[in-house]
């Protein structure tokens, strides 16, 4: 963090401990203490505040636009274009690198309360990007089966004003109230997928593909044209 200080005189850190902290309609004792191996209470407050409660932290206010590094991802060499510009001066609201498939079991109660949130906010036909996820849609209007598709956002550049409009919120909380980040462990890759494809048009979303970059498996060489993962 120092040598970090002393290279970038405007580079902050900031403890997040107040920012995991429980809904008040989630009694912990009524909840797995573990899912799926490793998933314990800590990591689900992690997933509901990168979900939706992110965007409204005291810390951001200033700010239009957000930048998400996991902290283990690497930047593998330089990048040639300001990510922030091009994001800007496409008017896009939400850019990303890759997208993966989540595991049925963390998706229990996900799609069939998102369709619930879809009929409360009067969306009768399933939005275009949407549509790019969906399996077993026979007309626009019906919402089909989600292929459980998600962002990859251990890398991602938002607006935030998007992320804090009424309709974002509005389905973020949808979803809190329901419990499910804590019963179920829903992720916030799924939910950004899901949020972000209801509530944005497909031009409005932006692919990284020309940043060398590497997250675990995920790894992309724009010079060698590589991409895994």
């Amino acid at each position: 963090m120092e040598e970090l200080r002393r290279l970038y005189a405007n580079v902050l850190f900031h403890r997040l401990d107040r920012a995991f902290l429980k809904p008040p309609n989630i009694d912990l004792s009524s909840v797995p203490k573990i899912i799926g191996g490793h998933a314990s209470v800590g990591y689900r407050h992690m997933c509901r505040f990168f979900s939706g409660s992110m965007f409204n932290y005291p810390l951001l206010a200033e700010y239009k636009w957000f930048w998400r590094l996991d902290s283990d991802s690497f930047i593998l060499g330089p990048i040639k274009q300001d990510p922030f510009a091009r994001m800007r001066d496409g008017k896009h609201v939400y850019g990303y690198m890759g997208i993966g498939r989540e595991d049925d079991y963390l998706t229990t109660g996900l799609w069939p309360a998102t369709k619930e949130y879809m009929t409360s906010q009067g969306i009768k036909e399933t939005p275009r990007m949407l549509q790019n996820y969906i399996n077993s849609q026979v007309a626009p209007e019906d919402p089909g089966e989600w292929d459980r598709s998600y962002f990859y956002t251990n890398f991602e550049i938002g607006y935030l004003p998007f992320f804090r409009s009424r309709e974002y919120q509005a389905y973020f909380h949808h979803l809190e109230k329901l419990g499910g980040f804590y019963h179920y462990r829903w992720g916030d890759a799924p939910i950004r997928l899901l949020g972000v494809s209801i509530h944005a048009k497909p031009e409005d979303i932006y692919r990284f593909t020309d940043i060398p970059y590497s997250h675990k498996v995920f790894v992309i060489l724009p010079e060698s044209k590589q991409i895994t993962g």
